[in-house]
């Protein structure tokens, strides 16, 4: 993005934060989430003036559309944050008629994304993310013999598995609400509870899991299965491709695999939305129409592993996307996802203390900043 003008913002707070520039357009964005030449052909083609800022935090995004003047006029928001954001005034309703390529976007997921955002009236889905499994599949193969299927959570969760792998090293991603949710809904319960009771197998488990785990980290699990530092993660679907990716380009002589569990596993999207007083709205609705195009979206998904569920763009994209099962996932894999929702304040608290006990009692590396 050569003639873009962009930076990452770390603690964007105040509305004259230093990355926020007179232009025609604002855009708010996680890094790593768009094709290298998407931007600039977007400036070409309309002929309007963008500048694209990065951040690294949903709660840093949450706050500043909250304080009611972002400074921004199109923004990146994760599904489950939607309709509070809705509730709070923070995002505004988006005028469909605007957006001409609205009719790309594949039914399947608006119908799902409507059970958080009815009537896909502030939020429109960009990515499909789902949690799974990374691993290092001739390692696998040494270890549990060629014959093994990693098609399950108990791949990792079950004791004598994770002995193993602890040898080679087992990275999860360090998020509560994600992980302790995932673990809940493998083990036929509801991840919404709001009982602290309900979640006591699920702190068990974690406990005893976290005895053989590496480290939690949201990003160092990437690089660490493409060098082959560690031989299993949980992770973002599209993280660990781009690890599977990466390894086949430094020619490593192992291949990097993605599973959606069989019990099925988190899934959700990140969500294009219009904070409140956006000064240029028009131009974030020509964004978005131009994001909704099948080649620009095919070319995104292809370069950030992840699924832009346009129609026509999913035909367009590379093998080991559109023909992976546990990517672009079949009926029978999305009746088995949980679609998480807005956690209320008791189940944070909830999660953030089974993280946090099972941290406290766990033998991983602090990769994670936490105290």
């Amino acid at each position: 993005m050569k003639n873009v003008k962009y930076c990452l913002s770390a603690a964007l707070l105040t509305a004259s934060a230093s990355c926020v520039f007179a232009a025609d357009l604002n855009i708010w964005n996680w890094s790593d989430y768009i094709a290298e030449d998407t931007v600039d052909n977007f400036i070409k083609e309309t002929k309007i003036d963008a500048n694209y800022v990065l951040f690294d935090s949903n709660e840093l995004v949450e706050a500043r559309l909250l304080s009611g003047s972002s400074g921004f006029d199109a923004c990146m928001m994760t599904s489950y944050y939607v309709p509070r954001l809705a509730k709070a005034g923070a995002i505004e309703k988006i005028d469909k008629t605007k957006i001409p390529n609205w009719s790309h976007l594949e039914e399947k997921r608006m119908k799902l994304l409507a059970t958080l955002d009815p009537n896909n009236d502030y939020a429109y889905p960009y990515t499909e993310i789902s949690l799974g499994i990374g691993y290092n599949k001739e390692k696998i193969a040494e270890i549990f013999g060629p014959e093994y299927k990693v098609d399950s959570w108990d791949f990792l969760f079950k004791k004598e598995n994770s002995d193993k792998l602890k040898k080679c090293g087992i990275a999860v991603l360090d998020s509560p609400i994600e992980i302790v949710s995932a673990v809940m809904h493998y083990l036929g319960k509801d991840p919404a509870s709001e009982k602290s009771s309900d979640y006591k197998e699920a702190k068990a488990l974690l406990t005893t899991f976290a005895s053989n785990v590496a480290y939690f980290h949201s990003s160092r699990y990437i690089n660490d299965l493409a060098s082959g530092e560690i031989c299993a993660a949980i992770g973002y679907s599209g993280d660990i491709l781009q690890a599977a990716n990466r390894a086949a380009l430094a020619n490593q002589n192992y291949t990097i695999e993605y599973t959606f569990p069989k019990e099925g596993s988190l899934l959700w999207f990140d969500c294009w939305t219009i904070p409140r007083g956006a000064k240029n709205k028009d131009n974030a609705y020509k964004w978005f129409n131009y994001l909704m195009k099948d080649d620009v979206a095919s070319s995104i998904s292809n370069e950030i592993k992840y699924i832009l569920p346009v129609k026509g763009a999913i035909n367009l994209l590379s093998d080991n996307l559109k023909n992976n099962p546990n990517v672009n996932l079949t009926d029978e894999m999305y009746s088995k996802a949980y679609f998480p929702q807005t956690p209320t304040s008791k189940v944070s608290r909830i999660t953030n203390r089974i993280w946090n006990s099972m941290k406290l009692n766990s033998s991983a590396e602090d990769e994670s900043g936490w105290n």
